[in-house]
């Protein structure tokens, strides 16, 4: 049996896969491929793909709440993908990508392997409350009050070279404590979740493999130190149990009720997740924006392409503006480049 999907109600939990292609993808095409991909994923019929010449417009309209697997949209020479959390993972949508024309998409990203975990859902649970209570993970304050709105702000940059995920999270740990410096706050717990696998599927089937790892207090951590905890860090245990039992309804029940609740002091502080090296012959360019679930609605995402890295933010549009979001990019990016350049010079 499938292990229930349990996670904050109130957002979409839509992962988005932007790819740029040389020339635009014939709709009717990409409809009899998703036809196919459904039948082989015994997914429900998908719907056909939208079309639109705004891409903005596509990709708000592809992360809105949607009960289907798999969601695409086409704008000019752009193929969006967005797919639930539940049903897909960052990886897997490269598998999506090559199935519907585009292949081979591959990536050197690599899993965790047998790590341990967190160990009992209990435990993990009860050690999540106590941080709550005591030492709730920082949050990030938007630079101005925007007008709230459903949805998601989007933005994203290439940088020349490949990036590996502990130097992006300390380039983002540092640009978002020099970021509540500047508004008069200290970022203290910074709490860093981060996407992986355990290992990439070799059978190219297409379902969600993810699991997460969870680094505190982040910014007390030098960029060797944030190495380390991520080599070392375990696995977050789920919050429900893996073998269904009796009670496993209203374990789910209650956990999602929890989730929704304590939602803004329960999660990360950022949520960052990274592609990995990615060769796509057939594509220009990809962009990944991961979810944005609980603590500041924060989500960095990363995809090494041809030499250089797309990195993306993604945060809720009722706290975030553009401006806001670019900003912080820009300041992730400036780090970024800063510590590049140290350990060239090293």
């Amino acid at each position: 049996m499938t292990q229930p999907w349990v996670a904050d109600p109130r957002i979409a939990w839509r992962i988005l896969l932007t790819a740029d292609l040389p020339d635009p993808a014939d709709p009717v095409v990409v409809e009899t491929r998703l036809a196919a991909l459904a039948s082989d994923q015994q997914w429900p019929a998908l719907p056909p793909p939208l079309v639109d010449d705004s891409l903005q417009r596509v990709q708000a309209a592809v992360l809105a709440p949607h009960a289907a697997p798999l969601v695409v949209g086409l704008s000019g020479r752009h193929l969006v993908l967005s797919a639930h959390h539940s049903a897909v993972d960052g990886l897997s949508l490269l598998a999506v990508l090559a199935r519907l024309g585009f292949a081979p998409v591959t990536s050197n990203a690599r899993g965790v392997g047998d790590r341990t975990t967190t160990g009992s859902v209990a435990r993990t649970i009860g050690r999540r409350l106590g941080e709550v209570a005591f030492q709730p993970p920082a949050e990030v304050t938007p630079p101005s009050a925007p007008v709230p709105q459903p949805g998601d702000v989007l933005v994203e940059r290439t940088v020349p070279g490949s990036h590996r995920t502990a130097a992006i999270v300390a380039a983002a740990t540092r640009a978002i404590v020099e970021h509540q410096a500047a508004r008069g706050t200290t970022a203290r717990h910074v709490a860093v979740a981060v996407g992986a696998v355990r290992a990439q599927s070799g059978d190219g089937a297409i379902r969600d493999n993810s699991v997460l790892l969870r680094l505190r207090d982040v910014e007390r951590l030098d960029a060797a130190g944030i190495a380390r905890a991520l080599a070392e860090a375990p696995v977050q245990t789920p919050p429900v149990a893996g073998e269904p039992r009796p009670w496993t309804p209203l374990s789910v029940r209650a956990t999602t009720t929890g989730l929704r609740v304590l939602a803004s002091r329960l999660g990360s502080t950022l949520l960052v997740s990274h592609l990995g090296e990615v060769t796509a012959p057939h594509v220009d360019r990809l962009s990944f924006h991961p979810v944005t679930g609980g603590g500041s609605g924060l989500s960095l995402g990363a995809v090494g392409f041809r030499g250089e890295t797309v990195l993306t933010l993604r945060a809720r549009a009722a706290s975030w503006k553009d401006d806001g979001l670019e900003q912080l990019l820009e300041a992730i990016i400036s780090l970024l480049r800063e510590e590049s350049g140290a350990s060239d010079g090293q």
